[in-house]
C-alpha cells in the first residue's frame, strides 16, 4: 500500500524552504506555491486552510515590510530550537523537523567567535557623529520634533541594553545603512534612508544581516526593514551633510 504524505507536511517543507533565508513577500509565496502546484489560480495563500495549518505549525510570523500605502505584507519564519525533540512543531501525528535560518547559524557562529576573541567596540565614528547631531537645533527642512525623536532614537541604539550598536557592527552594517539620509528633505526619501530614520520612536525587535524589524510607536505593528545599498552620490550622513540649521 502506498503511502501519501500528509498534505499539511509538505506545505510546511515548502514554507521552511522558502523562508530560510530571510521573509519573503506573501505575494511572492503565493506566487512560487501555485508554481509548485501547492496552490489553485483562485486560491489565496492567507486563506488556504492548508497554508494556515503549516503557518502556525512553524510559528511563522506576519509582519509589514515598508511603510504607507507602498507596505506589504511579508512571512517571516523565526529560528526553531533545536533540542532533539524539544520545540519542535508537530503536523498532524508525526514531528516536523525545524531548521533554524542559515543566517542564524551563521550569526550564533560568529558570535561564538567573538567570545573568545576581542570585545566587539561600536566604531568611534558612530559615537562621534551622533554626539554631533544638535537636538535644539534640527536641519531646516526637519520639523523639530521629528528631528529631536530622530537624535533620542540614535543615542538609544548606541546605548541599548541590547547591546543593538555592537551587534549591528559585528554583522557588517555600516554607518550609512544605518544613520544615512538625502542631503534635501530626508523626510520625503525615507525609501533612501537609514534604519534609525525608520524606527521613529518605536522598538528595534531583531537585527540581522540584511533586515530588521521594528516595532512601530504610532500602533505597535511591526515592518521588516530591509539593508539598503544606498547610492553613495546622494546619500550621506547626517553629522556631515545637514549643516543648515533653523535658527530656532
Amino acid at each position: 500500500m502506498t503511502h501519501r504524505p500528509d498534505p499539511v507536511a509538505v506545505v510546511a517543507e515548502f514554507l521552511r524552504k522558502e523562508l530560510d533565508q530571510g521573509p519573503v513577500t506573501s505575494s511572492d509565496l503565493e506566487a512560487m506555491a501555485r508554481a509548485a502546484g501547492l496552490l489553485s489560480e483562485c486560491q489565496r495563500i492567507t486563506h488556504a486552510k492548508l497554508f494556515k495549518r503549516a503557518k502556525k505549525s512553524l510559528s511563522i510570523r506576519s509582519v509589514r515590510n515598508g511603510f504607507g500605502s507602498e507596505g506589504e505584507w511579508v512571512w517571516l519564519l523565526d529560528a526553531q530550537p533545536n533540542a532533539e525533540g524539544a520545540g519542535q512543531p508537530l503536523v498532524g501525528s508525526a514531528p516536523v523537523a525545524a531548521n533554524a535560518h542559515s543566517e542564524a547559524k551563521m550569526e550564533a557562529s560568529a558570535e561564538n567567535l567573538a567570545g573568545g576573541a576581542a570585545e566587539i567596540r561600536i566604531p568611534l565614528g558612530w559615537i562621534e557623529g551622533v554626539a554631533a547631531l544638535n537636538y535644539h537645533r534640527p536641519p531646516s527642512d526637519i520639523p523639530p520634533h521629528r528631528w529631536r525623536q530622530f537624535v533620542d532614537d540614535c543615542n538609544n541604539f548606541l546605548s541599548s541594553a541590547e547591546n543593538w550598536a555592537a551587534r549591528a557592527t559585528r554583522l557588517g552594517w555600516d554607518a550609512v545603512a544605518l544613520f544615512g539620509c538625502r542631503r534635501n528633505r530626508p523626510l520625503d526619501h525615507l525609501g533612501s534612508a537609514g534604519l534609525l530614520w525608520v524606527v521613529n520612536g518605536g522598538r528595534l525587535l531583531e537585527l540581522h544581516r540584511d533586515w530588521a524589524v521594528v516595532e512601530l510607536a504610532v500602533n505597535g505593528s511591526r515592518r521588516v526593514f530591509h539593508r539598503r545599498r544606498l547610492d553613495a552620490a546622494n546619500i550621506t550622513l547626517p553629522w556631515i551633510g545637514l549643516r543648515q540649521y533653523s535658527s530656532g
